[in-house]
């Protein structure tokens, strides 16, 4: 990105250009739509005719621009006072302060380069960027604004957080390709599973696939090197297992991945990613998070998740009882949703697992959170608002929990753990606080 103005500046300017700063038409940088509405709905919103705060009782087919145009009441600064300013200023104004914040890092990182302190010393001039680049900011952060927000502006709030599903094809071939050692070998494949194939008829190779496709079989192909691929009514079945951690020895860690296509078309319907949670015999949940923090991010987040769902006596007896298994990614695309395509997904790869070696029977684990909903803004937007985005995922708790009671899944107990409280490690500190009081409590 070029940063460098093509006009020479005196005085107490600096050469960085500001406006090129702001997200330009197509750029890959800049806050989503999502994020520029989640800014604004963190204000309290006005009603210019009662002259008083009004939040909305309800966001039902309210649309993205519907709340733009609203006033709201904006704090200027730490004085007490406040302006009153519509959903557009506002989210014109936090494009505007992020550009200037970066121009003054910038410009800091620009002073240190000529050898100078990053900040004016003693009688030197504020930093300030070029006068009329500076007038011309809102005015130009209010079209990024409308640019950003223009093609979400019919959407409905509602949707505009849900988790919108990118395409499984890509995923799958960006997650699995080049890993051919690490797929399911036929020794370790379920007996249900071959005992399936064999009634069908099916031609059996003695190896276990060709995924490169070196020996002329149309069973794989080099973008999707999988472990088997199978027709269950309407959609191909296809599913791929690996340790993530090979080399030691109890396979503590697997992950499982199982998509749904259409076979007419080989468009993606359902995904669903299992992560198989196996660990050491445990004593307190202090010891769950520091076994899983080993791992990942996902799996520390998973270990204080499962903690505050299961509280430490039960966690120590469901982890040390059952393998685990987390369902970290669970799609349907929208036009099959409500059909029951996604629990007739997990129930055919739940079937098609690897037994535990060590003869653990299975605990499933579901996070129905973000299934439905985009956690990322979840406390900056509206009392209201939140209920609403619940409802899918309590509908969805209460789904499975009604269907998990009466399933006959290889899993001997279930439970469900609030994952979007505590998925971005780090980012609020909230999980931070909360592993200071695992280990506080159980020191």
């Amino acid at each position: 990105m070029a940063l460098m103005s093509t006009s020479s500046t005196t005085g107490t300017t600096s050469t960085l250009s500001l406006l090129k700063l702001l997200p330009g038409a197509g750029s890959e940088f800049g806050p989503a739509a999502s994020d520029l509405v989640a800014h604004v709905l963190s204000h309290g919103r006005f009603d210019a005719a009662a002259n008083a705060l009004a939040p909305r009782e309800t966001f039902q087919r309210v649309t993205v621009e519907d709340v733009m145009n609203d006033e709201y009441v904006f704090p200027l600064g730490q004085t007490g006072q406040s302006i009153v300013l519509t959903g557009y200023r506002i989210a014109a104004g936090f494009i505007a302060e992020r550009a200037a914040d970066e121009w003054l890092e910038l410009a800091h990182k620009e002073r240190l380069a000529k050898g100078l302190p990053a900040a004016p010393q003693g009688s030197e001039p504020h930093l300030s960027p070029d006068p009329a680049e500076a007038d011309q900011l809102l005015d130009r952060a209010y079209e990024c604004a409308q640019r950003i927000l223009d093609p979400a502006a019919g959407e409905s709030i509602l949707s505009l957080f849900e988790t919108h599903y990118r395409g499984g094809r890509e995923f799958l071939r960006l997650t699995w390709e080049g890993l051919p050692e690490d797929l399911v070998p036929e020794s370790r494949r379920p007996l249900a599973a071959l005992a399936a194939s064999a009634q069908n008829g099916e031609r059996r190779e003695k190896r276990d696939y060709d995924p490169y496709g070196l020996d002329g079989t149309d069973d794989y192909d080099v973008d999707r090197p999988l472990a088997y691929r199978e027709k269950i009514g309407p959609f191909l079945f296809t599913m791929t297992y690996r340790h993530e951690y090979p080399q030691v020895d109890d396979e503590r860690l697997g992950t499982a991945f199982a998509v749904f296509h259409e076979a007419g078309s080989d468009i993606v319907a359902a995904a669903v990613r299992l992560q198989l949670v196996k660990v050491p015999p445990l004593h307190s949940s202090a010891d769950l998070v520091y076994t899983l923090d080993t791992y990942s991010g996902e799996m520390l987040s998973f270990a204080l998740a499962a903690t505050e769902a299961l509280g430490p006596e039960k966690l120590c007896e469901v982890f040390n009882a059952h393998r685990v298994i987390y369902i970290s990614l669970w799609e349907v695309r929208k036009p099959w949703r409500g059909e029951g395509l996604g629990v007739a997904l997990l129930h055919q790869a739940l079937e098609r697992l690897p037994v535990d070696v060590d003869g653990r029977p299975n605990a499933l684990c579901v996070a129905p959170e973000p299934y439905q909903t985009d956690m990322r803004h979840f406390e900056m937007l509206p009392g209201a608002l939140r209920e609403e985005l619940k409802a899918p995922a309590k509908r969805l708790a209460d789904h499975l929990a009604n269907w998990l009671s009466r399933s006959k899944l290889p899993v001997a107990t279930h439970f469900f753990v609030p994952m979007a409280k505590h998925a971005g490690i780090g980012s609020a500190g909230e999980n931070a606080r909360l592993i200071d009081r695992i280990m506080e409590s159980e020191a």
